[in-house]
């Protein structure tokens, strides 16, 4: 029996429970804003493509005297490097000279190139040689993008011994892999070894041109051919670098710089080509998570048949739990971009109560909102957009969407988006390596490219991967659950899909550890920095000075030093990447790095 005084305690004390649980639940509540998109002001930068660096505007302020430039030299029919090192011009704020040939190509007594990219495949051997000789020797460096035809370097051993040849042993050889050496591209050595497990992933040029290669070069990239038999210096070279005086001379025997990732190889390649380089990147790692279309009860039967549970208990009881899973593993910061319904042509309608309860989970994860584009129906986008106006504006009451996810670029830029999306920033889309990764599609909203897909991945991909890297310092992870809700295979089964999605995110990122996971809206506003930003850098002795622009909040770099390790730093902090890479944060408009340990004669 208990006593009244024993009855008393227990009861208050029950109450007192009740009370603080019940307390520090509405204050959290209170205080966390979850109908509240925090993004909305902490990611504001008041950047918009009016205000994008431009080198024919650039002020006459030491930045642009003398400006560092490219002269890019290739025919009509060289536009797809052409578009690799534009952009990576833009990029790197360097100015762009082009000329459809070196013979026609006059060169300047003063302010000559930093570095003359040759589309190779149409190479005048007998009229450019010449010139190439002479860019090298007043210290040009030289990148062949594209080698020339393999007919062309078997009859000139002049251009042969130019470019670090010793001989072509075969016009086409196919090799077992491809080697990555160290200390080239962000993130490491990399050997994309076919073998019987993984045969499935090789998706790299395997047929090549074996040049072997003279002494006094370094390679990059060779591929593999059996070890017993043949030595490291006798293996098919892809990518190498020859010495000429001070010049460097890059060959590049694959379609690398076809490709938009291409903009890491050619940073990477200027990286290598004097004591140390830098240059600006976006440092963001964004996970998009497309097509979240956990509100309307689509593909219900086929769904029930499957998981015992309607597209609603589906995402909540098993997506949601599995992908909060990744996000504690990787540390990503998803942002979730919301379909309410996908199929616009049944009788169900999402419902919109379910978005609060969404909002707070989120938020919970350090994650964001956004709006999926995506559906199965034949419903016009306009259409689309405003049957999920209500969802929006019921469901979301004060949460800006910022960000949007869409696979068809063009479809949504012809529709009148501002008027179901006043606030939006910025527009994710889908993977494209002919396209910019990070542009402005207007004045006011930038674009963000996929860069990978979470379910996939090949060596081809991991190269792109780590191209991107090194280029910019940015990925965009794209996790597609449209075939979750319409599964076309067993392969788009949850339990099959989010086990890879797990395995590729935990394993082919880990070596970017470094840079900073972010929402869309969170690298929106690092992209807008990064393309208002100018700078110049320069080595004296052991000394490396930086000179930025204004800007408010904090810009990256990637430094890369081949003589000399960093030791002291004003202005910023220096994260080591490995291969002797860093990532540089600056926070004041002047930046000086030390260096100690670096031998004299590599200094400029």
């Amino acid at each position: 029996m208990v006593s009244r005084r024993n009855f008393i305690t227990i009861t208050l004390m029950i109450l007192i429970l009740t009370f603080m649980f019940m307390f520090t639940g509405v204050i959290k509540e209170s205080l966390n804003e979850y109908d509240v998109n925090a993004f909305e002001d902490t990611t504001y930068t008041g950047l918009d493509s009016e205000s994008r660096f431009r080198l024919e505007t650039a002020s006459d302020d030491g930045f642009s005297i003398p400006r560092r430039y490219a002269l890019f030299v290739g025919t009509e029919f060289s536009e797809d490097v052409r578009n690799v090192v534009r952009v990576w011009c833009t990029y790197t704020k360097r100015g762009l000279k082009e000329c459809e040939s070196l013979a026609a190509y006059e060169i300047p007594e003063e302010n000559l190139p930093e570095v003359v990219i040759i589309d190779g495949k149409y190479l005048d051997v007998a009229n450019d040689l010449p010139v190439m000789r002479e860019l090298t020797d007043r210290g040009v460096h030289l990148i062949m993008a594209r080698m020339p035809h393999i007919t062309v370097m078997t009859s000139s051993p002049d251009l042969c011994e130019f470019l670090g040849i010793r001989s072509v042993r075969n016009r086409e050889i196919l090799v077992e892999g491809v080697h990555l050496f160290k200390g080239f591209l962000v993130g490491g050595e990399r050997i994309y070894e076919t073998d019987v497990d993984d045969a499935g992933l090789q998706d790299l040029e395997m047929v090549i041109h074996w040049y072997v290669l003279d002494s006094g070069t370094k390679t990059y990239i060779m591929g593999m051919l059996d070890e017993d038999e043949y030595k490291n210096e006798n293996m098919p070279a892809v990518l190498w670098r020859k010495s000429v005086g001070d010049a460097r001379v890059f060959c590049v025997n694959a379609n690398y710089l076809t490709n938009m990732y291409g903009i890491g190889f050619l940073s990477a390649m200027m990286a290598e080509a004097d004591t140390c380089e830098i240059y600006p990147v976006v440092n963001a790692q964004c996970t998009t998570v497309a097509d979240f279309s956990g509100f309307a009860e689509d593909n219900t039967e086929e769904l029930t048949a499957l998981y015992s549970a309607a597209q609603p208990a589906l995402y909540e009881s098993v997506i949601w739990p599995s992908l909060i899973s990744i996000t504690q593993r990787t540390g990503a910061h998803m942002t979730f971009m919301a379909a309410p319904q996908l199929d616009y042509d049944d009788e169900n309608e999402p419902d919109n109560s379910l978005f609060p309860r969404y909002m707070a989970l989120v938020k919970e994860e350090h994650g964001e909102i956004g709006a999926s584009m995506g559906r199965v129906s034949r419903t016009p986008l306009k259409t689309k957009m405003l049957r999920d106006a209500p969802f929006y504006v019921e469901g979301a009451d004060q949460y800006a969407i910022l960000s949007l996810y869409t696979q068809d670029l063009e479809e949504v830029m012809a529709t009148p988006w501002e008027k179901y999306f006043p606030k939006l920033r910025t527009i994710a889309t889908a993977q494209d390596n002919e396209q910019p990764v990070v542009d402005y599609l207007d004045r006011d909203v930038t674009l963000q490219r996929a860069t990978a897909i979470g379910r996939e991945h090949t060596y081809g991909a991991n190269l792109a991967i780590m191209g991107y890297e090194t280029g910019l310092a940015y990925s965009n992870i794209v996790l597609d659950m449209k075939a979750v809700s319409y599964p076309e295979s067993e392969d788009d089964y949850w339990q099959i899909l989010s086990s890879e999605i797990s395995q590729n995110l935990c394993t082919y990122w880990q070596d970017f550890d470094a840079f900073s996971q972010t929402t869309l809206s969170e690298s929106d506003a690092r992209i807008r920095r990064f393309l208002a930003l100018d700078y110049r850098m320069e080595r004296k002795g052991d000394r490396i000075f930086l000179y930025t622009n204004d800007f408010e909040g904090s810009v990256w770099f990637l430094v890369k030093i081949n003589a000399g390790e960093p030791a002291n730093i004003q202005g910023g902090t220096l994260e080591d990447l490995g291969g002797g890479f860093y990532l540089l944060e600056a926070v004041e408009k002047e930046i000086v790095i030390d260096v100690t340990n670096a031998p004299l004669d590599f200094y400029q």
